[in-house]
């Protein structure tokens, strides 16, 4: 039995998808390596230790330049924890103030559309596109998703599925359109949501099955979900997934729910502190550590010659 790392990227454009991978796989091998260096081996030292949904570029029609990733790819991998000057600005006042502001909007959406930046009114209209499925696109990024995760299963491999940001919605809504609409059985051994907006108002409301209750409203194809938001998030605005999704523990269709809120990301990007940057996700000690200790518990349960 294999064990298949399956990763769906946030929106933005994105690396093209051999260098974007590349230094996916470096943050996320160095993280495990770090955790638990007992599981390091587990992962291969090339890009074959994850595949990845490079979707980006068939919504954008553009690459991002990696080159600006690259030096705080190779600070954080320099210095994997944050330093107390990180925490303190992390933890400032304005980026809590910031955060309060876009929660609002969140709730008042007439309000958020009064005030947000462009930026963010750019970013909400990007997702709209998908959450709407405009023109196919969201069809056609889920239908990215599903060949290699029934590829995995065909291949009777373990799966762990992880979703950061837009990704963790392309995820959930991939998992139950298989579950509901395919009738697909199978079901992936770990879902890992990193900065998932997934509870945000938005989000919620245009998600697959919204409309539904009971076991026809969640997908039915996760065995446990492990959730993570770091520290003064903007995307991960509802950080605690448990709040919107814990019905699923109660009909059964989890066997575990965890929300983890309390990490730093501190990874620097070309406009300084960026806490919701992939690398610095997959590196954190919390998120490394759940995804070694899922590659070794495949490990033991893989049966012996």
């Amino acid at each position: 039995m294999m064990r298949r790392v399956i990763y769906v990227p946030g929106m933005k454009p994105k690396p093209p998808a051999d260098a974007h991978l590349q230094q996916l796989c470096r943050c996320l091998a160095a993280g495990v390596a770090r955790s638990r260096p007992e599981a390091a081996r587990l992962l291969s030292g090339d890009s074959s230790c994850l595949t990845l949904i490079s979707w980006t570029y068939s919504f954008y029609g553009k690459h991002r330049d990696i080159k600006l990733d690259l030096p705080g790819i190779e600070r954080i991998l320099a210095s994997p924890e944050p330093s107390a000057t990180e925490i303190a600005e992390i933890e400032s006042l304005a980026r809590k103030v910031r955060r309060w502001i876009h929660l609002l909007g969140d709730m008042l959406p007439l309000y958020g559309r009064l005030v947000a930046r462009p930026e963010l009114r750019l970013t909400l209209t990007e997702a709209r596109r998908y959450l709407c499925n405009r023109d196919g696109v969201a069809t056609e990024i889920r239908n990215m998703l599903k060949t290699p995760l029934r590829e995995a299963w065909d291949a009777g491999d373990e799966v762990l599925l992880i979703g950061h940001s837009m990704g963790s919605v392309i995820a959930y809504d991939t998992l139950w359109e298989l579950a509901h609409e395919d009738r697909d059985p199978r079901r992936v051994g770990l879902f890992l949501t990193l900065g998932s907006p997934l509870a945000s108002h938005f989000i919620r409301e245009r998600l697959r099955g919204r409309k539904l209750h009971g076991h026809a409203r969640y997908p039915t194809n996760i065995k446990r979900w492990e959730n993570f938001a770091a520290r003064a998030e903007m995307t991960a605005l509802r950080p605690r997934l448990t709040r919107y999704f814990g019905e699923m523990l109660a009909l059964g269709l989890l066997e575990s729910f965890v929300d983890h809120t309390d990490i730093y990301n501190h990874f620097h990007g070309v406009d300084g502190m960026d806490v919701h940057m992939s690398y610095g996700y997959l590196l954190n000690n919390a998120v490394a550590g759940t995804i070694a200790d899922w590659l070794l518990a495949s490990e033991i349960k893989a049966p012996t010659a």
